[in-house]
């Protein structure tokens, strides 16, 4: 008996565990839209020429570069939220890369760390980048997290407001 008792304790933990596994899964997966793009340097196809996970982080790199050469050594961004411009340097491109479909069009994205050049904040920035003349351009960018507080999240490629 103190078997069978033992046996039900172990199963009832190890299906609790593999709940919160699969919760934790189900929360990560929504926090960003579309599929990855596995692993840098590997090729997605669009137009006939690649676009791997690496070239999508360059693209924000030179993005973020080019933003700072015009903004006196900063990456600028307004916080409608907090009615602030944060002044920021790339700090990462967090992995994975991702890809989706909307509106007839391929889609790239990527989020990114930046810090605060005037204090300790750190802001998760998220962009959205599509194929144009022969490179990546960057449509949108978007204030995800200020400290690890999310201000969005995602149902499907629509953003949902975090109140």
């Amino acid at each position: 008996m103190k078997i069978s008792n033992r046996f039900r304790s172990l199963a009832g933990v190890s299906f609790v565990f593999a709940a919160v596994l699969l919760f934790a899964y189900v929360v990560s997966a929504s926090e960003h839209p579309g599929s990855a793009v596995e692993h840098p340097g590997k090729a997605v196809e669009h137009g006939g020429k690649a676009i791997t996970a690496d070239s999508v982080k360059q693209a924000i790199t030179s993005y973020a570069d080019a933003q700072e050469k015009a903004h006196g050594g900063v990456f600028m961004i307004k916080d409608d939220k907090l009615n602030k411009t944060w002044k920021l340097k790339l700090a990462v491109i967090h992995d994975p890369v991702r890809m989706f479909e909307k509106g007839g069009q391929t889609i790239y994205f990527a989020c990114s760390d930046f810090n605060s050049t005037e204090g300790k904040d750190v802001l998760d920035i998220d962009f959205w980048m599509v194929p144009k003349d022969g490179k990546l351009t960057v449509t949108e960018s978007k204030i995800h997290k200020v400290n690890g507080e999310p201000r969005f999240t995602y149902e499907g490629t629509t953003l949902k407001e975090v109140k």
